[in-house]
């Protein structure tokens, strides 16, 4: 690897965070970009989940700065993804991924149809409390998106999102603050998880952690004047690119 293997993974980590860490989906960016440069898919896999908690790292620090950061939903949130992740990242190589792919693709149609039919949901916060057993779904679903995060992730930050907007009544802008901490903590167990298997590219981790870093944080720095509208559309636009890649061979 060379001074332009460095640079192009520090590019593709900053352009991928700075939209990234609205919406998620950096990593259909930062992994076939490994790939790319030779990296094998379980080397590319790990440096990329260690690499991006520069993401979760810098939007939870300026989401917390700006004070759109709900703790207790987010470490709730946070520790299911975290045993999900140590189970995924163990699991990498057992899991039939072209079931699972066809099941993502499932699920994404859905809710893209859901925020199709309810154009309010994300852009408004919800009005009514949030009950018991929207704690307890959004637990389970986390742990199920922490297992995917671990072993995978290339949209695993979208589809916390997901768990945050409609399980926890949280706007678009809401949900992006609260998914970094879930999304670092995720993140990080599956990238020590690799570590110990020796499935880390150390160099390549620290540029794409860099680029990540500063990305995410002028992704939320720029937030507010995005606005929940335009994050939406976004956000409707990376699940389609996701929706394609899954059912594209």
């Amino acid at each position: 690897m060379n001074f332009i293997h460095f640079l192009v993974v520090f590019v593709a980590g900053m352009v991928a965070s700075s939209f990234g860490t609205l919406i998620g989906g950096g990593s259909l960016v930062t992994i076939p970009t490994l790939i790319l440069l030779g990296l094998p898919p379980h080397t590319a896999i790990g440096t990329d989940r260690l690499g991006i908690t520069g993401l979760g790292l810098a939007g939870w620090y300026k989401f917390h700065q700006k004070g759109m950061i709900h703790y207790k939903i987010s470490f709730m949130v946070g520790v299911s993804t975290l045993v999900g992740s140590f189970l995924g990242a163990n699991l990498v190589l057992q899991i039939n991924q072209t079931i699972l792919k066809k099941l993502i693709v499932v699920v994404t149609v859905c809710i893209l149809g859901l925020v199709a039919v309810k154009p309010q949901i994300g852009l408004e916060k919800s009005k009514h409390g949030i009950k018991n057993r929207d704690y307890v779904i959004g637990i389970v679903t986390s742990l199920l998106v922490g297992i995917y995060g671990g072993f995978y992730g290339a949209m695993a930050g979208t589809f916390l999102l997901y768990i945050l907007l409609f399980f926890f009544g949280q706007t678009f802008l809401e949900s992006a603050a609260n998914a970094k901490i879930p999304s670092f903590m995720m993140t990080m167990m599956a990238g020590i998880v690799f570590a110990v298997h020796g499935a880390i590219h150390y160099s390549l981790t620290i540029a794409l952690f860099m680029g990540c870093f500063i990305g995410s944080y002028i992704g939320a720095h720029y937030s507010d004047r995005i606005g929940n509208v335009w994050i939406r559309r976004l956000f409707i636009g990376i699940v389609l690119v996701m929706v394609i890649k899954l059912v594209l061979p």
